[in-house]
């Protein structure tokens, strides 16, 4: 669940220093790598703990200079509704994501280029 709290101490994004109890400072950076397990809203945003406000400033700043990638953010989406459903046709993808025929084509040929860069 989402309300669950993690298991022993939260760690700094920037320096990896176990952070105390009520000592976190949180923040979000936009990251088309993140889509959230059940809420499409928070798709593309990248939920950040810090111990210090200085952390947090370093780590949002590392993500600005991550390029923001649409098919990226929209792969994403996709698997998310995959997961959901053994298989889809189109139609029930483009309702399952939001996304429109154009952006599904975008986002495949993406993945292929992706395949095809690793080989």
């Amino acid at each position: 669940m989402d309300s669950e709290k993690p298991e022993g101490p939260q760690l700094c994004g920037w320096c990896g220093m176990a952070i105390h109890e009520g000592m976190e400072v949180h923040g979000m950076a936009p990251d088309s790598s993140v889509t959230h397990a059940s809420d499409p809203a928070r798709d593309g945003q990248r939920f950040l703990t810090s111990c210090s406000r200085e952390h947090l400033a370093a780590l949002q700043e590392h993500y600005r200079h991550r390029p923001f990638v649409d098919e990226e953010l929209w792969a994403g989406k996709m698997a998310r509704a995959l997961d959901r459903s053994e298989a889809l046709t189109v139609e029930q993808l483009e309702e399952a994501t939001g996304l429109s025929r154009e952006q599904i084509e975008r986002c495949v040929a993406w993945l292929e280029a992706q395949v095809y860069r690793l080989h």
